[in-house]
């Protein structure tokens, strides 16, 4: 068991180990660099659903996988006529076959590395070398790039005033030699990349004396993807004695290397946030296994008879019946301990008056005429003669328990002003009263007689 365990670690190991091989061969070709910047400046061309890093990328052409046919899939839609089997599972590979046929001789050079062979191209593209892939790729890169729609934004872009320079990458420098630096950056900074090109020429002697140029040879390498390995290119430049390679880590150092420390900030920041959401989400599970989860409501099954309707609005208007008769009688005994409250508090009221009344009952009214010992003698002989005439009267007004009343206002015994229960305000009252300006159509009579009708009339309105 143990050896099985330990022999898969290794073939894991392996097979991780020629991944990185293989990814360093794609990148060592310009036509993975010429992919990666068509799909940056087309782009808008392309569409929203296309989002692919480089890193994507390079693996599906080592592996083919999911991400790679959805990148194929989207470049064959935008090149008529569109193939209804595209969707279909890995039916786009004998789409592409059959694209590329007909425009291999007008977008790369050499043999085809896959054409159509009654559906065997699907096996084989699976088969062959992860470089011709990219020849396939690339070429379909070229053929996409000349269709209508790609084309027209291109001149719209350049009428509106875009440098040529967003659509045609130039050299971050170039030396005499023929050594040039190339940086390609995505728009959205997920991917930076640092490229060198080498010229080369070998001379091959045809005869003694005289020589003959081949064709020049290119030689493509990456020489940073990410920030550690941009800060070490950096580095080794600045110390060149090559004033281009100086200014190269210049520009670097001032460009490509803040952005790449804002990326890893971001992608840390994310991965802690995912981080977070996993250690919730494992919480929510336990709770839930181990029981600790919120009640449910208990749901009724659905029926749809009109037995289940009748019975339904029964019981919501049995409810809304409920609701009103437990509301009139809150409603009910709110007022009733109103009511019991007001009586209490007008029962200890009444017995304190008559604690009060009782106590200053003697001297209330001699201290009433003491104060009113200026009055005139008109007013005095009707006070006398409405004192003398109520004992005899009949009419008499009762009053509520505890309240004592004045006839002296005016004299006219019929407005009794109920005296209030508080010392302060009694004391106030002692003092001579104010004119009553409602009564002031009331005339006292002069003479005996006049007086005499007078108070004949005010004791029988008593």
């Amino acid at each position: 068991m143990q050896a099985a365990e330990e022999g898969g670690d290794n073939k894991q190991g392996f097979e991780e180990s020629d991944l990185e091989i293989e990814i360093s061969k794609l990148r060592g070709r310009w036509e993975l660099a010429s992919v990666l910047n068509f799909l940056e400046v087309f782009n808008p061309v392309l569409g929203k659903n296309l989002k692919l890093s480089a890193e994507d990328i390079e693996i599906g052409l080592v592996k083919p996988d999911a991400s790679l046919a959805h990148l194929h899939i989207e470049l064959l839609k935008g090149m008529p006529p569109v193939s209804k089997t595209l969707e279909d599972s890995d039916k786009w590979v004998t789409a592409l076959c059959k694209k590329l046929t007909m425009w291999w001789p007008w977008v790369a050079e050499g043999e085809i590395p896959l054409v159509p062979s009654k559906g065997q191209e699907i096996s084989k593209y699976k088969e062959i070398d992860p470089s011709d892939r990219l020849l396939l790729l690339k070429a379909l890169c070229e053929v996409r790039a000349d269709q209508h729609d790609a084309v027209l934004y291109i001149n719209k872009a350049l009428k509106e005033g875009t440098q040529i320079s967003s659509f045609r990458k130039e050299a971050l420098g170039r030396d005499r030699t023929g050594t040039s630096y190339w940086y390609d950056a995505t728009s959205k900074g997920q991917s930076h990349r640092l490229y060198r090109e080498v010229i080369k020429s070998d001379s091959i002697p045809k005869d003694e004396g005289n020589r003959r140029l081949s064709l020049p040879t290119i030689q493509w390498e990456t020489l940073a993807s990410n920030l550690e390995e941009f800060s070490e290119a950096a580095e080794k430049l600045s110390l060149s004695k090559s004033a281009v390679e100086v200014s190269v880590s210049t520009k670097l150092q001032s460009d490509a290397i803040p952005a790449l420390e804002k990326l890893r900030e971001k992608k840390a920041k994310a991965i802690k946030r995912k981080q977070r959401q996993d250690m919730l989400l494992k919480d929510v599970q336990n709770s839930y296994c181990s029981g600790n989860t919120r009640a449910c409501r208990t749901r009724r099954p659905i029926c749809y008879t009109f037995e289940a309707y009748d019975r339904t609005m029964r019981e919501a208007i049995q409810l809304t019946n409920k609701r009103k008769t437990s509301h009139v009688a809150d409603q009910d005994k709110t007022r009733q301990s109103e009511d019991q409250s007001n009586t209490k508090d007008v029962s200890t009221g009444s017995d304190s008056e008559q604690d009060i009344v009782q106590v200053s009952d003697d001297d209330d009214d001699d201290g009433y005429d003491v104060e009113n010992h200026g009055s005139s003698e008109e007013e005095n002989c009707v006070d006398g003669e409405l004192v003398n005439s109520e004992a005899p009267s009949s009419h008499a007004v009762s009053y509520p328990k505890g309240v004592r009343c004045s006839k002296r206002l005016a004299g006219v015994p019929s407005h009794a002003i109920l005296e209030s229960r508080g010392l302060t305000t009694k004391q106030t009252l002692r003092q001579r009263p104010t004119r009553n300006s409602a009564l002031e159509s009331i005339m006292v009579l002069d003479s005996e007689n006049e007086s005499h009708e007078g108070k004949t009339d005010l004791s029988e309105s008593i």
